[in-house]
């Protein structure tokens, strides 16, 4: 192959990829920042490590370099509404948030009714293209029950399982 990649067939490409859908959200102070983000993966086990891609133009960026922290919130099936409202910028948001934030453990935000949720210090922000990767140590996780969203050919999906059991942990 030569000449440049179509930008067209990577996306259709990348469509096909199922995701699940996060909110991902600082707070410095008394700004909260929060996004839906479905570029989340988990990076290591032992240290913990999660990884968020967030466009190199989101202000959540910065806060998040401020902040040193950040929470991930896994969302569940029925919270498409969180995932919409989240994707819509902070200055066009209509009302207040169909699912509040809170300090899970004082620090970074996380919905309290999502799937699950990472409670993170940022460890590196690093350049990845048209976006910034966040990677954050979990010093704190809860599991709560269902099933989640998934992010699939640009639309919201859903998956068909037994939910799995709650969990909490902590680091000591």
């Amino acid at each position: 192959m030569t000449g440049a990649l179509d930008a067209r067939g990577f996306k259709a490409a990348a469509r096909t990829f199922p995701s699940g859908v996060t909110v991902v959200a600082t707070r410095h102070r008394e700004r909260v920042l929060a996004k839906t983000v479905s570029a989340f993966t988990t990076l290591s086990l032992d240290p913990p490590l999660i990884s968020a891609a967030v466009g190199n133009d989101s202000p959540l960026i910065g806060l998040a370099r401020d902040s040193g922290a950040l929470g991930v919130s896994v969302l569940r099936d029925d919270q498409r509404g969180v995932a919409e409202y989240y994707a819509t910028s902070a200055a066009l948001r209509a009302g207040p948030p169909p699912s509040p934030l809170l300090s899970a453990t004082g620090s970074a935000p996380v919905l309290a009714d999502c799937l699950s949720w990472f409670d993170c210090r940022l460890v590196a922000a690093l350049p990845g293209g048209d976006h910034t990767i966040l990677v954050g140590r979990a010093v704190a996780v809860q599991v709560h029950g269902g099933l989640p969203l998934v992010h699939h050919d640009s639309g919201y999906r859903t998956v068909t399982a037994e939910p799995r059991p709650t969990w909490e942990s902590r680091a000591s």
